[in-house]
């Protein structure tokens, strides 16, 4: 039956779900230390690089090669990020009762200041995996790029809105299925809205993609 075959659209499809499965559960079980966080969502990048480019992917091997090649950089950029979030999170906390004008003038700039944060994170990992940069010129062009794409990046955050919600909602029913695909989906689905801005700055097209190191 060809729909059976290898290389047939339902086989893909069932492969690469299976592939986002185990992506999901190497990138929890390598986040659980927490200061890893950084590491495992690079090495996540790098293997949707190579889903989306329709490449032959070895993904255990592939995750942790560039878990280890990214490590140090990739850990260094988390905990920037993680005292950026501990800060205006705690602002944010701080200010929850407070209800005159002023308070909740500074609670709405710490949630938009949150937001913007979360958003130049998303295509942080993503840059650490493809290129090789300072940390310094990582983080500007995350936030070039997150500026200069505004209807992308909103997307990117509708994207984790709507999965959040799900999750909230399927947590106390269908918790093996949150376990399987959580964290893989939805920033498969970011992947998928932010790709096309790395390929057209490397001149890659979907028939002749660029290999990462």
């Amino acid at each position: 039956m060809g729909f059976l075959r290898y290389d047939s659209p339902l086989m893909r499809l069932l492969s690469k779900a299976a592939d986002l499965i185990w992506l999901n559960i190497l990138c929890l079980l390598c986040s659980l230390p927490v200061f890893t966080i950084g590491a495992s969502f690079t090495a996540m990048q790098t293997i949707f690089y190579r889903l989306l480019h329709n490449e032959d992917v070895y993904v255990t091997r592939e995750y942790f090669a560039s878990f280890a090649r990214n490590f140090k950089q990739a850990t260094l950029v988390w905990f920037i990020f993680l005292f950026i979030y501990a800060f205006l999170g705690f602002d944010y906390l701080f200010l929850i009762d407070d209800s005159d004008a002023f308070g909740f003038f500074l609670k709405t700039v710490a949630a938009i200041l949150l937001v913007i944060v979360f958003l130049i994170s998303l295509y942080v990992f993503p840059i650490l995996s493809r290129y090789e940069n300072t940390t310094k010129e990582t983080l500007k062009n995350a936030c070039i790029i997150a500026i200069s794409h505004p209807f992308r990046s909103i997307i990117m955050l509708l994207v984790f809105a709507f999965s959040i919600f799900v999750e909230i909602i399927m947590s106390f029913k269908l918790l093996p299925v949150l376990f399987a695909f959580c964290i893989s989906v939805p920033f498969y689905f970011c992947s998928m809205v932010y790709m096309p801005i790395f390929d057209k700055l490397d001149g890659v097209t979907p028939g002749q993609p660029k290999e990462i190191e």
